[in-house]
């Protein structure tokens, strides 16, 4: 393929990409997104994360191919390439992928995964330079690699898609990313439209389980609470004590061992809540922290590193993520 027709539309309107540190609250427009594995089993990461560089190997840092390169004579290098025992098909990836890297201009966005994160960035206009170590080149990235969007969020590979994060197993060293919309779009710290949707959808949903809850009776609110918690580990050993509005109840974490009680109240106020914190210090000897769980009132703010504050907003995410939805519906239709 010949990569000057493949990326000479898109260059005619891109612009050199700020990157690094350069690139907060400033999004990016690249002309194109390519994925670089840096060394062979990511050798030369540290490196180049470090010092703010790119390296690209293919023996171009000796002087007869660096030569080639910086002369552009893109025919003469896959012909050596060739000469050296490569195949047709390899010597001209190998070309191309020189190429791709000596005649960027700064508007190709450039990825690879390091420690668990996306990292990006952009060359700058310096041209490229052999290594000291002699194996290959080196150009310098743009303000440094970054691996956060521009809003300063981290691009973790736990919370990027699967189309993406595979490229984290490609065996060649560098190629095109063919998901580039959703890598610019992340970058820049935008949702598609189907995410948009069910960011409003997800909303709505736990405005509505909210109005939900608080038509639960109390004993209701209770088993809600109950299964709250058991779904995410805890494991209910007992109850301590029991009003028509309050409920405490004993719980442990069967994986540390770690006990809590629960006071679960459907209203509450400032002062409840001080009269249950204050409750929890003579009790320090017997659990490791309360959770202080209400559906409504306003309790104000607490201090105390013992105490967990699960209120209405905390209490109708938890109920969805739980899978709890369909439950409390029935129990309130």
């Amino acid at each position: 393929m010949d990569v000057e027709r493949q990326t000479h539309s898109m260059r005619e309107t891109a612009k050199p990409i700020a990157s690094g540190l350069d690139s907060m609250k400033a999004p990016i427009t690249p002309a194109q997104v390519r994925y670089i594995k840096l060394g062979r089993g990511g050798s030369w990461e540290k490196e180049c994360r470090e010092k703010g560089i790119i390296r690209m190997g293919f023996d171009s840092g000796c002087r007869e191919r660096f030569s080639l390169c910086t002369s552009r004579s893109w025919n003469e290098l896959t012909q050596s390439f060739q000469s050296a025992g490569k195949q047709q098909a390899v010597s001209q990836r190998y070309c191309n992928e020189l190429r791709f890297f000596f005649e960027d201009d700064g508007t190709t966005l450039w990825t690879t995964f390091m420690a668990g994160r996306l990292y990006w960035g952009a060359l700058t206009g310096e041209a490229a330079r052999p290594h000291p170590d002699g194996d290959g080149v080196f150009r310098e990235v743009k303000g440094g690699w970054c691996s956060t969007d521009i809003s300063g969020d981290p691009l973790t590979k736990d919370n990027l898609s699967g189309a993406l994060t595979r490229l984290a197993m490609f065996r060649g060293t560098s190629c095109e990313v063919k998901v580039a919309p959703y890598v610019i779009r992340r970058i820049n710290g935008e949702n598609g439209p189907e995410v948009k949707r069910a960011i409003v959808a997800s909303s709505e949903l736990r405005a509505a389980i909210l109005g939900l809850m608080r038509m639960l009776t109390p004993q209701d609110f209770e088993l809600l609470v109950d299964l709250i918690f058991t779904t995410s580990g805890w494991r209910r050993v007992g109850t301590v004590g029991k009003t028509q509005e309050t409920v405490d109840f004993d719980l442990v974490l069967p994986s540390t061992g770690q006990r809590a009680f629960v006071q679960v109240k459907s209203r509450t106020s400032a002062s409840q809540l001080a009269e249950y914190v204050a409750k929890l210090e003579e009790r320090l000897e017997d659990y490791d922290r309360m959770f202080f769980v209400h559906h409504s009132g306003s309790p104000g703010r607490v201090e105390h590193s013992h105490v967990t504050l699960l209120g209405p907003i905390e209490l109708a995410a938890m109920t969805l993520e739980a899978g709890l939805t369909d439950w409390l519906i029935r129990k309130v239709s």
